[in-house]
């Protein structure tokens, strides 16, 4: 899969990243690293433990490595969950559903890295 199809795979914004990045050889080295950085099992550890900040922190740095690799799906529902949180100091009944969402659009975007060339 080249880096135009990951992007389309993934509902991602494939202009916006190489207009950032200037390069897929660039695109794809950062698309690398996004499965050794632990925000998404940090996340996943402070919702089963109910702490709101340490959510809200994760699923924060999460949205901000998806809108630099223009992952465009992904950082709109860690956007929607940075919202559901922020301020917050204990989670809100619907975190469920909010994390749930996140967690589908990170396994799609792990999934699609797994094939890109």
């Amino acid at each position: 899969m080249t880096v135009n199809e990951f992007y389309q795979k993934v509902d991602g914004d494939y202009t916006d990243a190489i207009n950032r990045l200037q390069s897929d050889v660039l695109i794809r080295k950062f698309l690398k690293m996004l499965p050794g950085d632990n925000s998404m099992t940090l996340l996943a550890e402070a919702v089963e433990k109910s702490e709101a900040e340490q959510a809200f922190c994760a699923v924060h740095t999460l949205k901000g490595m998806a809108l630099n690799l223009s992952l465009s799906a992904l950082a709109e529902v860690c956007s929607a969950m940075t919202e559901l949180l922020r301020g917050k100091e204990a989670l809100p009944a619907e975190t469920g559903q909010y994390y749930d969402a996140v967690r589908r659009e990170y396994e799609r975007v792990r999934e699609a890295l797994e094939e890109l060339e």
